[in-house]
């Protein structure tokens, strides 16, 4: 689950159609991973129920990445818990559990700054744990510039090579790497790697 923050300080048709983009390229990228869809629910709330700890983390960094291309801020929480009702493959409404009620509860903890929280049902010391790592990524990524998210716009994204990043953007492949190793971008496949392990 997410939620954009400072929403109502943006232009709410810009907003509106950027979020509505996002959303649509989700679907289609992840469709193999994806039990069900990502959605806007509640004005800037959004919903997304996956496979398994590995794609949603991969689907986290996506969605961070298309937004912060667009220059909106937006916080997390990846829940992993139950969902006693059958799964809606269409929708991300009517649908009830323990992971989605408590994970919603932390999502809507507004005071809490951390950019990337976790539920993790019966137990507390592993959502405590991963909650700390939450903390160290959204202290790392404010140090990011918006060019370097232009740049993992270009390669996470759209996949391009460096070869076509480098002429989009007018740089060196050089400046390329620099921008890749002052995004941290291994670091944080490097920790999701981690917590997908204390996952299984």
């Amino acid at each position: 689950m997410g939620d954009i923050i400072d929403s109502r300080e943006q232009d709410s048709k810009l907003l509106w159609e950027d979020l509505n983009e996002i959303v649509e390229q989700v679907n289609i990228e992840f469709k193999e991973y994806i039990l069900s869809p990502l959605q806007i629910k509640i004005g800037d709330e959004f919903q997304v129920v996956m496979k398994d700890i590995q794609s949603s983390l991969k689907l986290l960094y996506y969605i961070n990445t298309y937004l912060m291309y667009k220059k909106i801020e937006s916080r997390f929480v990846i829940g992993y818990g139950s969902i006693e009702t059958i799964i809606n493959e269409d929708s991300a409404n009517n649908m009830l559990g323990t992971g989605l009620t408590s994970t919603y509860e932390v999502l809507n903890d507004k005071k809490n700054k951390n950019r990337y929280r976790f539920y993790i049902q019966d137990n507390q010391q592993t959502t405590a744990l991963l909650n700390s790592i939450g903390l160290l990524l959204t202290e790392i990524e404010s140090k990011a510039t918006h060019r370097q998210y232009e740049y993992l716009y270009h390669k996470v994204i759209l996949k391009e090579s460096l070869t076509k990043i480098s002429e989009k953007m007018k740089i060196t492949q050089r400046t390329i790497y620099g921008y890749e190793n002052r995004s941290k971008y291994k670091l944080f496949h490097q920790i999701f790697t981690s917590i997908e392990k204390s996952l299984k």
